[in-house]
């Protein structure tokens, strides 16, 4: 660390990497695999932030842990510490309050995840599907036999003369219908 961030690093925590800060970070690292470990250096490099990390700052980034404003922005709930925090948000309450308040509800749920994952909670795995409606078949258009059955049953219900042959016809217009250019 003291290579990336120079004297910062070394006035902060000592110059003697065996030091008093040295034990502390080791207590605080301990269980991290070294691709956890591997991973934190690297956002400790790619972050615009020239000041060193503290130690809980750190293990949040070796557990990748994301930004509060990371969270709010993946709408899509991509990545697993985002689907983390929605675990812990009432959706509702989320989508019905005011942006301030809204914000608030956000950032109570990521403090819950955060401290989970910071315990050793584990984030929730990658969905195995998309869930949604199957694909609707294309209509089908009825044989003439279930045509003339759907016609015979609809004169039962209303009556004779809706299904009769031959009253495909409607009488020619009259009046008002017939001076408009209309035929019904």
């Amino acid at each position: 660390m003291a290579e990336i961030y120079g004297y910062r690093w070394t006035s902060a925590y000592g110059e003697d990497p065996s030091g008093g800060a040295a034990a502390t970070w080791a207590k605080g690292l301990a269980g991290l695999t070294g691709e956890q470990l591997a991973a934190g250096l690297g956002s400790s490099i790619a972050s615009a932030d020239p000041w060193p990390p503290t130690l809980p700052e750190f293990r949040l980034r070796c557990l990748g842990v994301p930004s509060f404003a990371a969270v709010r922005n993946d709408t899509g709930r991509q990545d697993g510490f985002t689907r983390l925090v929605w675990q812990y948000l009432d959706g509702h309450r989320y989508r019905t309050s005011s942006a301030d308040k809204s914000d608030r509800l956000l950032r109570e749920a990521y403090d819950q995840a955060r401290e989970y994952v910071m315990r050793g909670g584990r984030l929730p795995e990658e969905p195995v599907a998309v869930l949604g409606q199957a694909a609707a078949s294309p209509p089908v258009a009825a044989s003439p036999e279930a045509l003339r059955r759907a016609e015979r049953e609809m004169a039962e219900i209303f009556g004779s003369g809706a299904a009769e042959s031959g009253n495909d016809d409607h009488p020619p217009a009259t009046g008002k219908m017939a001076a408009a250019g209309l035929d019904r």
